[in-house]
């Protein structure tokens, strides 16, 4: 979660609060050449997925505290993009995007995911943390379709 922070961190210190999917592009793949076009598209997804971008008007705004600095050393490169990409890696980006909602720990929310996973028995965790959600109610209808492509009928 702390590279996709980063990640959007650069762009609005370089584009200014308010950026676009083409803000991305232009950054990571032409001014930083870190990545291809296509996996900064794909980067942009991904942060908006997570809840680390909102949407205000035509164009995006940064939606969590960041009063850090970037480290010298931070770099993007494809495989990083393609880690938050991976299916399989659809509870992670659901654990991140619910952390990120309710401002609780990652701890806090394994352990209640968890929870109901074993009051439940023959949920997977995926299932579970949907289930935290409408608990909690937590809008975690973008990843319906995500979790139903994993279950085994």
């Amino acid at each position: 979660m702390e590279t996709l922070k980063l990640s959007v961190i650069s762009v609005i210190r370089n584009k200014g609060k308010e950026i676009d999917s083409e803000d991305f592009v232009r950054y990571f793949s032409y001014t930083k050449n870190w990545i291809p076009p296509d996996a900064s598209r794909k980067l942009f997804m991904i942060c908006i997925k997570a809840n680390l971008l909102k949407k205000s008007g035509n164009k995006y705004v940064q939606n969590f505290e960041f009063d850090g600095v970037i480290p010298l050393d931070f770099k993007l490169t494809e495989d990083i993009v393609n880690r938050y990409l991976v299916r399989e890696d659809v509870f992670t980006t659901m654990l991140d995007y619910i952390c990120q909602t309710k401002g609780i720990p990652r701890k806090e929310a394994l352990v209640k995911i968890n929870q109901i996973k074993k009051d439940t028995i023959y949920v997977s965790v995926e299932v579970a943390a949907l289930i935290y959600c409408k608990i909690e109610g937590i809008d975690c209808t973008d990843y319906y379709d995500e979790v139903e492509k994993k279950l085994v009928v």
